[in-house]
């Protein structure tokens, strides 16, 4: 990872805004990146550390940092097909159930080489994923809340849609809430829909209830292995839950051919 000076960076147009700061379009030099600017960091930044050590064509790459009067600079690459949230509730969104299943294999890869390394997400979600190459493939990204599966975790972390049972109920929790994150994600994508639509104490005795997203708002033609996908992730019990192995195997029972995905 490159140390970066601050003066070679030029900031353009705000592109998005992660948990703790803005996103920007940039040049570092001639190049096109994406900075991030984070006022006051903490000098341990888990999210510098992560996006550090990570490598894998489905999550965001970092350049490098720069460091200027106490406010850190992340300059990742710079993924310009914009989030997939954007997508879905774009006017008029064109995608097929061959690109859910392309983006979800992608997302399950990406969090799967995380899991693997012992790092949970902590706030996997459509804003989170970016996409790119005409829509055909996507970066995971926004490391604030990832860490380290060695670490007690009990913090009400997330955001409330995609939020696991046991981390709204503060229990001890693993990995297995990325999975419970994933399947609400991957029920966006094939709904067009906000999963719940209530307030965030609403989501929560929802979800402790019981309460799921409904399958009858699927609104593609779904093989039954992907409902029973969904279900499987979200279940109330961790333990019950897929691994992103399991997950990928399942997916890949469905050959796509990306290069015919260009939206």
């Amino acid at each position: 990872m490159n140390s970066i000076n601050v003066d070679d960076l030029t900031l353009g147009e705000v592109i998005g805004e992660g948990n703790n700061g803005k996103v920007y379009k940039a040049k570092w030099h001639t190049k096109d990146v994406a900075v991030k600017k984070i006022d006051y960091y903490p000098q341990n930044s888990t999210e510098v550390k992560e996006l550090s050590r990570a490598n894998h064509e489905n999550i965001v790459f970092l350049h490098g940092t720069a460091i200027s009067n106490n406010t850190l600079y992340l300059v990742m690459e710079l993924v310009d097909g914009g989030s997939l949230e954007a997508l879905i509730y774009s006017e008029n969104p064109k995608y097929e159930i061959a690109h859910v299943i392309n983006w979800a294999l992608q997302i399950a890869k990406g969090i799967e080489y995380m899991h693997k390394k012992r790092l949970i997400h902590r706030d996997l979600k459509p804003y989170h994923i970016l996409l790119c190459d005409r829509h055909r493939h996507l970066k995971i990204c926004e490391f604030t809340y990832a860490r380290f599966l060695s670490e007690s975790m009990t913090n009400n972390i997330g955001t409330a849609a995609y939020m696991a049972p046991e981390v709204f109920n503060d229990q001890e929790y693993t990995e297995k809430c990325d999975v419970y994150s994933f399947a609400i994600t991957l029920w966006e994508m094939l709904s067009q829909k906000k999963p719940y639509g209530k307030n965030n104490l609403q989501i929560y005795e929802a979800v402790l209830n019981g309460e799921r997203p409904s399958l009858d708002d699927i609104k593609f033609p779904c093989p039954q292995e992907i409902k029973q996908l969904l279900t499987n992730c979200w279940s109330a019990d961790p333990n019950e839950r897929y691994s992103m192995t399991d997950i990928i195997d399942v997916l890949n029972k469905y050959p796509i051919v990306v290069e015919q995905l260009s939206l």
